[in-house]
């Protein structure tokens, strides 16, 4: 694979990152999903702004709206860079917004499973632009991407299509904290190794190359018999394990070295809330009457995917806008109320006598994240789209 030395960089004059348009409007989906849901929380309505359930809605908006702009700007951004491949021209990342835009639209206005399937349409799309870049650059590494990528995109087609919802949505949850895993696995040791070194300091990560493997193999056991046997005992076990393998594998990445960054440092807290949701899940399995399975979905749902999501973001456009670590209030303020939005939301489990107050101050500390971070970043988002 060609090192970053040879893949040509993007030219902001003339070729604009494609992460620009699509860390926009995945912000702004996320702000506008959950505060048109917000409302229904706070009146406790079983029925959501277009008339599916609350439940649904804000899945929905989560899973098959922001998720797919995420992963959309970040691969075609990233992939050229690991693959040795040209970037994706400007107009191939025009049509991919637009296909998003009337994903989105068709959702909220016209129908919710051909809203669905269109954003299945979109993933399909960015599968095809990534298998290109990596099978023509032989690039096997990437080959677990593009696989999740399909898997992804097979649990919204059935989610499109109504049919085994449950078993769906576990497969598009999987997939994408799969995908948080890989990208988090290469993103966050190497930002703290340069954030360290760029205040003057050194450190060498041992990483074992045992317990890499290890830990990914135990992961996708773990998410393989929950995607098919959500409530067996055996289930429960490799859960556990999972937690235990994946608390090993970050703890090679010397995550406290980098308290002073609030960027590095939250992607180390992002990717321990996978840990956390593998360990609620062992817990419920093993005992259901003390704690609901909705903990474990959200903690990585807002815990691993809203905060990884904002700090990748946020260290992807400091990287474009050479200025790797500047500290930005807006951006660390957006981490705290992530981080809290996700404690809150976990409170519901512990206290189901303050489901509303709780459920709303989640809520309304979501927007205010994503807010936070389309403030902290707007310019550089908005120029040259």
């Amino acid at each position: 694979m060609a090192t970053d030395a040879s893949v040509p960089a993007f030219d902001a004059k003339r070729m604009p990152a494609p992460f620009r348009p699509f860390f926009l409007i995945a912000g702004l989906d996320a702000i506008v999903g959950a505060a048109v849901w917000l409302p229904s929380v706070l009146r406790i309505q079983g029925i959501g702004p277009t008339g599916i359930s609350r439940g649904d809605w804000h899945r929905d908006v989560l899973l098959f709206g922001m998720v797919p702009a995420i992963l959309t700007g970040f691969l075609l951004t990233a992939l050229p860079r690991w693959t040795g491949r040209r970037a994706v021209s400007p107009i191939t990342t025009r049509l991919l917004v637009a296909l998003w835009l009337c994903s989105r639209g068709t959702f909220l206005f016209l129908s919710h499973s051909a809203g669905l399937a269109l954003s299945a349409l979109l993933v399909l799309t960015l599968l095809l632009i990534a298998a290109g870049q990596v099978i023509a650059s032989r690039d096997r590494r990437n080959l677990k991407i593009l696989f999740l990528l399909l898997v992804f995109c097979g649990g919204n087609v059935l989610a499109a299509a109504s049919y085994q919802v449950e078993f769906a949505l576990r497969l598009a949850l999987a997939s994408i904290i799969g995908l948080v895993m890989i990208i988090g696995g290469r993103v966050v040791p190497a930002l703290t190794v340069a954030y360290v070194e760029s205040a003057g300091g050194r450190v060498t990560l041992d990483r074992s190359a045992v317990l890499e493997y290890t830990a990914a193999v135990v992961a996708a056991c773990g998410f393989g018999m929950w995607i098919v046997a959500p409530q067996a005992q055996l289930t429960g076990i490799a859960c556990a394990l999972a937690a235990c393998s994946q608390a090993m594998r970050a703890a090679q990445w010397n995550g406290w070295r980098s308290v002073a960054s609030s960027t590095v440092l939250a992607l180390h807290i992002g990717y321990g809330w996978i840990i956390v949701g593998f360990g609620l899940l062992a817990t419920h399995i093993f005992a259901p009457a003390s704690l609901g399975q909705a903990a474990a979905v959200h903690a990585w749902t807002i815990g691993a995917i809203g905060t990884m999501a904002l700090a990748i973001m946020a260290s992807m456009i400091r990287k474009h806008s050479r200025r790797a670590f500047a500290p930005s209030v807006p951006a660390t303020s957006a981490f705290i109320a992530i981080t809290i939005c996700c404690l809150s939301r976990l409170l519901v489990e512990l206290l189901p006598g303050y489901v509303a107050p709780l459920t709303g101050l989640s809520g309304t500390l979501w927007v205010g994240a994503f807010g936070l971070f389309l403030v902290a970043f707007r310019r550089i988002l908005i120029s040259q789209i």
